[in-house]
């Protein structure tokens, strides 16, 4: 039982992923949108820096998803 309940729990998980990927894009790009010139290249840095942050801790999570033992 425990098999079949932790399957939907891992699929959930992955939708919550990808949501929160979605999310940290549409960060970046709100952070940048009425920036110009100067201002934005010094945004986009830190903006990118974080990006790829957080893409890095949700892919993480993911492959450790991936990797978890599952019994069918």
């Amino acid at each position: 039982m425990t098999t079949f309940a932790a399957q939907p729990e891992t699929e959930r998980r992955l939708a919550e992923l990808d949501a929160l990927t979605r999310t940290a894009w549409g960060t970046y790009r709100e952070e940048l949108r009425e920036l110009a010139g100067r201002s934005y290249d010094v945004a986009e840095a830190a903006a990118w820096e974080q990006l790829q942050a957080t893409l890095r801790e949700l892919e993480s999570e993911r492959s450790a998803l991936a990797a978890a033992p599952t019994s069918g």
